[in-house]
């Protein structure tokens, strides 16, 4: 693993792929809750499961996080962005278990459940776009 050299670029291109896929889950679960409320269906039926392409796209979203942290991972141990570690950890491995936290709520109804994951997929895009932010912002030197 120490011969492998990671470069930064792909931990950029890396963050725009989950930025991309923070965006899209949020947007699929906006739509599958406003389907819900304007077919007056916010109670039944009492099916708590998220769609199909809801859970398509949670999925993906925690699969470009985890391998998003995994890089990130490897270019410290290169020993590159030290300086902005922290950020990194908080908006990375954050996001990361906002998304993870809405497998372990309890969900009453579909309504219940849609409501949980946009809120959840809402908070870790705005840690997503943190990390995107704040990281680029280092690399081009503004931030330092």
């Amino acid at each position: 693993m120490d011969e492998i050299i990671i470069q930064p670029a792909l931990h950029n291109a890396i963050g725009g792929i989950v930025v991309l896929a923070a965006i899209v889950t949020v947007l699929l679960n906006w739509r599958s809750l406003a389907t819900l409320k304007t077919a007056g269906d916010t109670d039944s039926p009492r099916n708590p499961s998220l769609g199909n392409w809801q859970n398509a796209a949670l999925i993906a979203f925690q699969i470009a996080l985890m391998v998003q942290a995994l890089i990130g991972i490897k270019l410290l141990d290169q020993g590159l962005g030290t300086v902005q570690k922290y950020v990194h950890y908080l908006g990375g491995l954050g996001a990361l278990g906002l998304v993870m936290l809405y497998y372990w709520l309890p969900k009453r109804d579909a309504a219940d459940s849609s409501r949980k994951a946009l809120g959840l997929t809402v908070a870790s895009l705005a840690f997503v776009l943190m990390t995107f932010v704040i990281g680029g912002l280092y690399v081009r030197g503004d931030l330092s």
